[in-house]
């Protein structure tokens, strides 16, 4: 379980800009105070700090490369937005190790269920499956190479 955190008017508002996805409820809280009770979170928004959910979770994970080891955002299986996350409700991410396999020597893959509730309990906002590819020998498999590396022919491809 992570800790409580809370996505401001600040956050939705720069996630805008970066994305061009402006809408009144995201942005406009005189619009959105009748039909949510203020503003919402992007959901995109909130998925996207799944890295850091998983970190704070599991802070001896590789999440930062080093030449021993690494993780690879290998993708989403399932994301479901169920509810609006109130900007400014504090929410937290449920997180469940679901599997994990070995996929090549010293290699796994993760399989992740993430649950983002508000404290004001009720539907959760958000449930998702992520993937992640855990890799050991990094510099070995994916750092600069002379040609003859394990995962060149996949670059090359």
């Amino acid at each position: 379980m992570t800790d409580w955190f809370t996505v401001t008017q600040r956050d939705a508002d720069l996630f805008s800009a970066l994305t061009d996805d402006w809408d009144y409820m995201h942005n406009d809280p005189d619009w959105a105070q009748s039909r949510f009770g203020g503003t919402i979170a992007h959901g995109l928004y909130v998925l996207s700090l799944v890295p850091r959910f998983l970190k704070e979770v599991a802070p001896s994970l590789p999440i930062v490369a080093t030449a021993d080891a690494s993780v690879l955002n290998y993708g989403f299986d399932t994301v479901r937005f169920i509810s609006p996350l109130r900007i400014g409700e504090q929410a937290r991410d449920r997180v469940e190790l679901l599997s994990l396999s070995e996929k090549r020597p010293g290699d796994y893959l993760a399989r992740y269920r993430h649950t983002i509730e508000g404290q004001l309990g009720g539907r959760p906002f958000l449930v998702a499956e992520s993937l992640s590819y855990y890799v050991t020998d990094y510099e070995g498999k994916w750092g600069a190479s002379d040609g003859e590396g394990e995962f060149d022919e996949v670059r090359r491809s």
